[in-house]
Order: C-alpha cells, then sequence, then structure tokens
C-alpha cells in the first residue's frame, strides 16, 4: 500500500507555500526521540504558512533571518495532530528555519496495535530494531496540500543506515555518528524516514540505482529482488511511461506492514523471505511509483491509488497467467467484497485508506472492478492510451477521480459522466436476478426470452450473456438501466441453458448462494459470536485465540456455558472453539461439521482424504442453515495454546478457503466447498 497523505478536510487540490525543504534532525534511539530544523524556503507571494504536526511532536521556534516569528498553535479537530500557522511576506528565497522535536512509541507498542486483519500503522516508531517515521505521520511539520523537493540530513548511531526518497548524495561520519543526506529534486508530497543496522547492496541498470536494505547480507535474495526491479521496470516503462526515479530500494521493515514511498518499497522480514512475494507484492509496490508516488493523491473525492495499482499489478500478473486465473482473480473480488463490505455504506469517493476490512474491500476490490469494467467498455487500445495519457499528464503532481475520467474521456472520445457517477458516488452495488425464462421456436428460429431483474435503483450495465446450444456456445452482449429489462434472442438452434456475466467482468453484490461459506465471512461480520467451551479444561487453549480474533475483527465472545447460546445461530454467523468432548455447543453444531468432515481420535478426514490430527489444527466454515448469509465455523486444535493462537494467526491469509487444515510439520491444507451460478439457467428436457 501506499502511505496515504494526512489531509485534515478530506484532500484538495495542492498548491501549498512552500518551494523546498531542507530538514536536518538527530534520532535519539535510546530516548526514541527526533530533533531538528527544517529550513523552508517560501514561494515568493505566500502571505500565510499552514503547517501541521502530529501529537506527540512540537514546534519549538520559528525564526527568519535570525530573529523569531510569531506563530500560532491550535489542535485540529477529530485528529491527532496540531496546526501550526505563521504569517509572513514572502519574496523571493524567504526562508523559515523551524525548529522541531517529538517522542515516538517504541517498537512493542507498534506490535500492539498492528491489527492482522489490516497491518496498517499511523504514527512513528523508534527502538533498537530500527527507526519507521513516515510523513504520513506528520513527524516534521509539513503542509497537507504541498509538493516540494527537500533535502534530508539525519544523524544516527554508528551502525545505523537510513532511506528515504531521492538520492544519497553524501555519508560521513560526524561526532562518533553515522551522517546521511538525501536529496530528492523531484517534488514530492513528504520526506521518509527509515533506518536500521543495514547490509546494503546494489546495482545499476538502464541508469537507474537498484538496490537492497537488509538486516543480513543476503546476495541470492538480493540478487532475487533486483532482478525482478528490472522486470517490472521494464514492464511498467513500457505500460505506463519511463520510471520517474533515479533509483529503487527493496528495504526490510522490522514491523510486520509494506509500504510504497517514492523510490523505495519497505517490506516486513515476515514476508521478505517467502519465496512469492518477488513475483506479487514486489510489483505491487513498485507500480506504487507510478500511482501514488508520482501522480500523488488528490483524495477530495477519494483514494484512487489502491485500485488502480492492483489493476496494473495483482491482476495484470494473473491475466498473464491465462483466461482461468484472470476470472478467479475477479471472483475473488467479488466473494471479499460481499464477506467484508456487502452493508458498507463506504462509496469509493469516500475510500481514503485501508485502515478497516469493509473499506478495503471498498478501496481494493471494488476499486479493481471499476478499471475492469472501464476496460471492458472502452476496449484494450482506448485504455491503454487513457492510462498513459493519465501518467503523463499529472507526474509530479495529485490527481484525483476527475484526472482519471478526463483522462479516458479525451482517449475515447465519450462521455463518461454516467460511469463515474455511478460507481465512485454509490455505495454497494448492482443486485442481479433472472425471471421468466423461456425458449420456443418460430419456423427455423428458437427464441430466447428472459427479464433481468435489478433490486433497488438499478444501475446501467453491460452484461455479456454466455447461451450454451445444440450446435455450440453463443455469445451476446445487453445493456440493462431499468429496475426490469426483458430480453429476447433469435438462435439458428435450441438453447439448452444461458448465464449472465459467466466470466465475473461486471461488479455486483453476489447473492448468497454464490459465495462459498468461508472463513472470510465470519471475519467480515461484526455480528459473529465466539463460544468459548468453559465446562472443559481445554477452555485455557482456546482463550488466547478468542482474544487475537477479538482484537483484530471485534468479535464477541462468549461461552457454552451461558444461558441463551444455542439462540446466536438463529442470527449470527458463529465460531465454536473447540471439538467433540472440549465443547457442549457441538451437540447443536456438531451434524454441520459432520456434512463436510469427520473428527476421529487420530485423524481428521475431509473430501475422502485423511490427515493425522496429532498437532493439528482443524479451521472449517459451512452455511448456517438457520440463516444462508451466515456461517457456522470450527476451530479444533490437536495440541497446546501455541499450537491453537499459531493456527489462528495464519488463517487470515487463508480467509478464503472454507476449510483449513493446519499439519504438524507447518504445511497447510485448504478447499472451497461448491457454491450455485445464480445467473445460469439450465431448461430441462
Amino acid at each position: 500500500m501506499v502511505a496515504v497523505p494526512f489531509s485534515h478536510a478530506g484532500g484538495g487540490t495542492r498548491g501549498g507555500g512552500v518551494a523546498s525543504h531542507h530538514i536536518d534532525v538527530t534520532v535519539d534511539i535510546p530516548g526514541r526521540k527526533v530533533a531538528g530544523t527544517d529550513t523552508v524556503t517560501l514561494k515568493p507571494g505566500t502571505a500565510e504558512l499552514k503547517l501541521y504536526i502530529r501529537e506527540g511532536s512540537k514546534v519549538l521556534q520559528i525564526e527568519h533571518m535570525g530573529r523569531p516569528v510569531k506563530f500560532d498553535t491550535a489542535k485540529v479537530p477529530n485528529e491527532k495532530a496540531h496546526a501550526i500557522t505563521v504569517k509572513v511576506s514572502a519574496g523571493e528565497n524567504t526562508k523559515l528555519d523551524i525548529a522541531f522535536e517529538g517522542g515516538f512509541e517504541s517498537t512493542t507498542e507498534a506490535f500492539e496495535k498492528v491489527k492482522r486483519g489490516v497491518a496498517y500503522l499511523d504514527d512513528g516508531v523508534i527502538g533498537e530494531e530500527g527507526v519507521f517515521l513516515p510523513s504520513s505521520s506528520l513527524w516534521y511539520p509539513q503542509e497537507d496540500d504541498g509538493l516540494a523537493p527537500f533535502t534530508l540530513k539525519v544523524s544516527l548511531p554508528n551502525g545505523f543506515r537510513s532511506v528515504s526518497e531521492g538520492d544519497l548524495v553524501n555519508a560521513d561520519e560526524e561526532n562518533g555518528r553515522a551522517v546521511e543526506i538525501w536529496s530528492s529534486t523531484e517534488a514530492l508530497d513528504g520526506a521518509d524516514l527509515v533506518a536500521a543496522k543495514y547490509a546494503v547492496t546494489g546495482e545499476r541498470y538502464k541508469g537507474i540505482d537498484i538496490y537492497t536494505f537488509f538486516f543480513k547480507r543476503d546476495d541470492a535474495l538480493s540478487k532475487t529482488y533486483m532482478d525482478k526491479t528490472k522486470e517490472y521496470l521494464d514492464l511498467y516503462g513500457s505500460l505506463i511511461g519511463p520510471y520517474p526515479y533515479k533509483k529503487f530500494a527493496v528495504v526490510e521493515s522490522f514491523l510486520p506492514t509494506g509500504y510504497g514511498m517514492p523510490s523505495f518499497t519497505l517490506m516486513g522480514s515476515s514476508v521478505i523471505r517467502l519465496p512469492f512475494i518477488p513475483d506479487t507484492s514486489l510489483g505491487h509496490e513498485i507500480a506504487h511509483n507510478w500511482w501514488g508516488n508520482s501522480v500523488f493523491i488528490d483524495s477530495s473525492v477519494g483514494n484512487w491509488v489502491e485500485a488502480l495499482t492492483t489493476y496494473t499489478a495483482d491482476y495484470l500478473y494473473e491475466r498473464r497467467k491465462g483466461e482461468k486465473a484472470a476470472v478467479d482473480f475477479r471472483l475473488k473480488k467479488l466473494r471479499a467484497y460481499k464477506n467484508f463490505a456487502e452493508g458498507s455504506n463506504i462509496a469509493l469517493k469516500d475510500f481514503q485508506d485501508s485502515t478497516t476490512t469493509a473499506s478495503r474491500a471498498v478501496g481494493y476490490n471494488k476499486g479493481v472492478m471499476v478499471f475492469n469494467m472501464l476496460e471492458e467498455l472502452l476496449g484494450e487500445e482506448a485504455f491503454g492510451k487513457g492510462l498513459r495519457g493519465f501518467y503523463s499528464s499529472n507526474a509530479g503532481r495529485s490527481a484525483s477521480w476527475t484526472d482519471i475520467r478526463e483522462s479516458f474521456e479525451k482517449a475515447s472520445g465519450e462521455d463518461l459522466g454516467w460511469f463515474f457517477d455511478e460507481w465512485l458516488k454509490r455505495a454497494g452495488g448492482p443486485r442481479l436476478s433472472i425471471e421468466g425464462a423461456a425458449r420456443e421456436k418460430k419456423g427455423a428460429l428458437h427464441i430466447l426470452k428472459f427479464t433481468v431483474v435489478q433490486a433497488g435503483e438499478p444501475y446501467i450495465l453491460d452484461l455479456p450473456v454466455l447461451i450454451k446450444t445444440e450446435e455450440g456456445d453463443v455469445w451476446r452482449n445487453i445493456r440493462v438501466r431499468d429496475e426490469r429489462t426483458e430480453v429476447s434472442f433469435d438462435l439458428a438452434s435450441a438453447p439448452a441453458s444461458f448465464e449472465i456475466d459467466p466470466e465475473y467482468q461486471t461488479f455486483r453484490i453476489l447473492k448468497d448462494e454464490e459465495v462459498p461459506p468461508s472463513i472470510a465471512t465470519l471475519l467480515g461480520d461484526k455480528a459473529s459470536v465466539m463460544v468459548l467451551p468453559n465446562r472443559n479444561k481445554p477452555n485455557e487453549k482456546y482463550t488466547p485465540v478468542a482474544g487475537l480474533l477479538s482484537k483484530d475483527y471485534g468479535l464477541e465472545t462468549t461461552s457454552d456455558a451461558e444461558i441463551g447460546v444455542k439462540d446466536f445461530l438463529a442470527s449470527a454467523s458463529v465460531l465454536v472453539l473447540g471439538g467433540p468432548g472440549e465443547n457442549s455447543m457441538m451437540w447443536l453444531t456438531g451434524q454441520y461439521l459432520a456434512k463436510h468432515a469427520s473428527v476421529a481420535e487420530d485423524e481428521f478426514r475431509i473430501g475422502g482424504k485423511s490427515f493425522p490430527r496429532k498437532g493439528a489444527v482443524l479451521v472449517l466454515s459451512t452455511r448456517n442453515p438457520h440463516i444462508p448469509s451466515k456461517v457456522i465455523c470450527f476451530f479444533i486444535a490437536d495440541g497446546g495454546k501455541e499450537t491453537a493462537l499459531e493456527a489462528a494467526k495464519r488463517m487470515r491469509y487463508f480467509s478464503e478457503s472454507s476449510w483449513l487444515l493446519f499439519r504438524a510439520d507447518g504445511g497447510v491444507e485448504k478447499g472451497v466447498f461448491e457454491v450455485v451460478r445464480a445467473l445460469r439457467f439450465e431448461f430441462g428436457g
């Protein structure tokens, strides 16, 4: 993800009064403090400068040519920040020296705050493990709507290396400390500072310096990341436009978070060595150097960056694997939206950052589907032209969804106001069904008739229809815009079946029966309830699991001994912690588990396969028969609380699965139960 800039009023067109920053700071690792000066050069004619700084920091003084300048400090409503206002009369090359300092939380405190549902931090962190000061945290005083070049001079304890935007122009030692200077000639929306005891490897490729900053030297891993970086730089250079910076660095983070900053990416130690990351997440973060870190976010009508990055990275990689992978990707996005955001009132114009699972499902999942529908509407050639035009027209400045619309209108020659109004301003999505399907024969022709029904306020939709006939497949397209649209096709042979949007090209709210019961259904429903075993000894094994899921997803906890606990089955998704002999709720729910799996003393058996039970954990989700939109999940652990807790931590990575089996050797088995295709109709006979 890209670090979203602070906006005290929901964003806006970027202008600002700062022409450049020269930041000079000292980082006190044991004291977890930063102190220094930002010398800002003002744009001529600036009469008032408004800067923002986090609550845990403060501006000490402001000087002009060595003389104090008065300034006002005020708390920003509903934000953990203060506004600093300075009245000035800026002429050519007017400079202000702004002294500031701040204290930051420890790495232990940061780990406690990181939710495993969405790995996101909104403040800086300093500890012996390293330094993480994102510009979005307002660690130094900055505008909320300005783009400016900067120089950053940082003093650190010896042994530490820093990373920031721009180029490393000097590295030296002063007074027994490491001092490094980073300089960016490009206008940026902030300065990020990362530091740790890094081993640095680098090489030059087509005029771009590629680096790895790892905690331990690893030549093989560095080569993997540098080789893949070259591929992505070439790919996006041809797809979008020239790479906008002189360096790209892959930087290891002590935090379990991932960010894309201008000219570098920050990846947690827990993921950077996973074998699939160079083929997936790395490309996503490199794409952010075009989207979000060269064309910056004007979020006045929503954050478009994650949607477009996901489309030109994650989705592109699946498309290159083949059509089946692309279809599976789109279906997963629709299912995840259903699980995490079906009841959300967040429209794309309201999406700012992925601080919750619901907002993430809107910004990423719905957003990527909007770009898919746009390409389907315009065609590959016009879409590609619009993409490149959007970048070339907005590189080095902030842009919004409005700029995206204008670029694609220019590329296609079409008025797209209706499209962007429909998909940006409205929360949720279309709900489709089929009525009145019939076929008849008139002479040599076969007539297929049906009605497409939209529940609620209708959308304008272009829908592909696949018709299976006696002589083969026939594809047709329809446009619907009303609550009821009657459709009739003349066919050369009799239709056996038909399906609307069989490859999931259109964003819509899936029906309950189209979504397999999954762990995501449970985790995405804030009304879900976890039932702990209370009467039996294994209770302590599952208590940490309940605590983790309660913290990360806000789920309610009860026990099998509570009066009326069985009533939750009639209204909620339920997680039963513990198997037969552990949790008495199994008397009521065990029959639903038995439809898919069996639990024996020495084995778990699922889908005709047997797995040793010793040291394993089974997580299985089945549809709640009392309310089909909900699920009943089972979490059965063989072993102690450490085994159970580790499985709970890992299961979010496989939340789209209907069942998981974490083996004792660390491996994982998984599967998805079959579902109904609700927009398919088959004729009998």
